[in-house]
């Protein structure tokens, strides 16, 4: 029977994994036959706060790290907003916890799935109440799920008081799934729910879903090394620069642009900073002949494209992560902190013939928990 679905995630940006996770758990609930609506919730008052304060700090001099004015924003995140406009069914814009109700109230959702990422990570997510569904009467029919939902962390970060809250609201929830191992833990301690494990999203569609995305615009393996890292230091330089030597020095090419400009209000060229389409950030995987990054979703989606890749830990945005997805596929020893964790024998060897029918039967087991959550 087709249902009538809200998904509530975190605000899409420019974000690649945070974008096509989003992506695909409406197709995956498309495909189910539902009418499916990602909810477009981001909090207007902590993004204006963000800016005031960064505005502060450039005035006074505390930081040489400048914020991009609104025009130059448009420019910087156009071919995003053009994928998520184009492929992701979004609601109006939604700016606080009251019109949040009030949406929800004159819809009448059958079902509402909170997922995927880290939507229960509170530096992440704007108000994290709202993920935990404190907005939605007690009496209200609408099914409380969450899909593949994320602390981010292994540690449990509330405090007493808020935990007492988003237990009490956990409770109220009719199915719950997370993405980590860790969070089965956290949620029956903290919690006092049962949760499930389940796949990421973007896990349950096939390499040729992304690949129709491309528009006939067929990759070519152009034996290069991909490098796909968020949080780049001479440390991870360092690791790239050897596997590279390792590799016959491959040349390492890059598709993400520089985050932040220094020591300018003013700036004219925006080339450097625009962010290329998921679309060419897709092609990328296919077109590489290997792949290094401190990305969840770029290890992810290297699994995906079964290509041989290097994940490094990124300690700071959360290491369980990595550990629990590898761990699903038997590829523990692809993640590294330091030159010496490289194996350079093992650089190239991966039985994707293994990892795929570990993640055919995993996505099946996640599908059907989907859609028995449902009923």
């Amino acid at each position: 029977m087709t249902k009538k679905i809200a998904i509530l995630t975190q605000p899409l940006h420019t974000n690649f994994g945070g974008t096509l996770q989003a992506y695909a758990l409406q197709k995956v609930l498309k495909n189910m036959g539902h009418e499916v609506e990602t909810i477009n919730y981001r909090s207007k008052e902590a993004s204006d706060l963000r800016k005031l304060l960064s505005a502060f700090k450039q005035i006074f001099k505390c930081s040489d790290i400048f914020q991009f004015n609104s025009k130059q924003l448009e420019k910087i995140q156009a071919q995003h907003k053009k994928f998520i406009s184009s492929y992701i069914d979004l609601s109006v814009e939604i700016n606080n916890v009251d019109q949040l109700s009030a949406y929800f109230l004159n819809k009448k959702f059958d079902a509402v799935v909170v997922g995927s990422d880290q939507v229960w990570r509170a530096d992440y997510s704007p108000r994290i109440e709202s993920y935990f569904l404190d907005f939605l009467e007690l009496s209200t029919p609408i099914r409380k799920i969450s899909y593949a939902a994320s602390f981010g962390l292994d540690t449990w970060n509330f405090s007493k008081e808020m935990t007492l809250k988003l237990a009490e609201h956990a409770g109220n929830f009719n199915s719950i799934s997370v993405r980590e191992n860790s969070a089965v833990g956290l949620c029956k301690q903290n919690l006092n729910v049962a949760a499930q494990q389940v796949l990421d999203p973007t896990l349950l569609l096939d390499r040729n879903d992304y690949i129709k995305l491309l528009n006939n615009n067929k990759p070519k393996n152009n034996n290069k090394i991909f490098r796909y890292i968020l949080d780049m230091t001479e440390h991870k330089q360092n690791i790239v620069n050897k596997i590279s030597e390792q590799l016959g020095g491959k040349q390492v090419f890059i598709n993400q642009p520089l985050k932040k400009h220094k020591d300018k209000f003013i700036l004219n060229d925006l080339s450097d900073y625009v962010y290329p389409s998921i679309e060419s950030w897709i092609k990328s995987f296919d077109e590489a002949d290997f792949i290094i990054t401190d990305s969840f979703h770029g290890t992810v989606f290297s699994i995906i494209f079964n290509k041989p890749f290097i994940s490094i830990k990124n300690k700071e945005r959360g290491n369980s992560r990595f550990e629990t997805l590898l761990k699903i596929f038997g590829l523990e020893d692809r993640l590294i902190e330091d030159l010496d964790d490289i194996d350079i024998k093992k650089l190239n060897n991966i039985d994707y013939e293994k990892v795929n029918t570990i993640r055919k039967e995993k996505a099946i087991e996640s599908l059907s928990w989907l859609r028995n959550s449902l009923v």
